[in-house]
């Protein structure tokens, strides 16, 4: 391989986001700029700068289960250890439950989406 050319072939990817900092921050995985997602978890139909279509790459039904559903799991489980371990007043625990729960089921589905959108992107030769 010549010096300097990529395994990829002569596309540039320095600059683009990783997985993290597109799930965070909303960040388009081809060209970097903010616009990536229309809703807590809904991806925007297409880039506002690059152009790059996003609603026909977005995972929806039934697949997200596995994500979900681990995530849940996981929730319930250490509820139980938090109150086995603390024993929190319910006053307590409705609104700790309230924002935690939200914030984990929807970072998840953030990052399972973008991981998604990103492979399906690679696999069309767009990134």
């Amino acid at each position: 391989m010549p010096t300097g050319e990529s395994p990829k072939g002569n596309r540039n990817t320095k600059g683009q986001p990783g997985i993290t900092q597109a799930a965070l921050f909303g960040l388009c995985p081809c060209c970097g700029a903010r616009g990536l997602w229309d809703g807590p978890a809904n991806l925007a139909d297409r880039c506002s700068a690059c152009g790059q279509e996003f609603a026909r790459f977005e995972p929806k039904g039934r697949g997200l289960y596995l994500v979900v559903l681990p995530v849940t799991v996981l929730l319930i489980l250490a509820a139980l250890k938090l109150d086995e371990a603390v024993q929190l007043p319910v006053w307590v625990l409705v609104p700790l439950w309230g924002v935690v729960v939200p914030l984990a089921v929807i970072g998840a589905l953030r990052f399972a989406k973008t991981l998604l959108l990103m492979a399906r992107l690679q696999k069309e030769n767009v990134l």
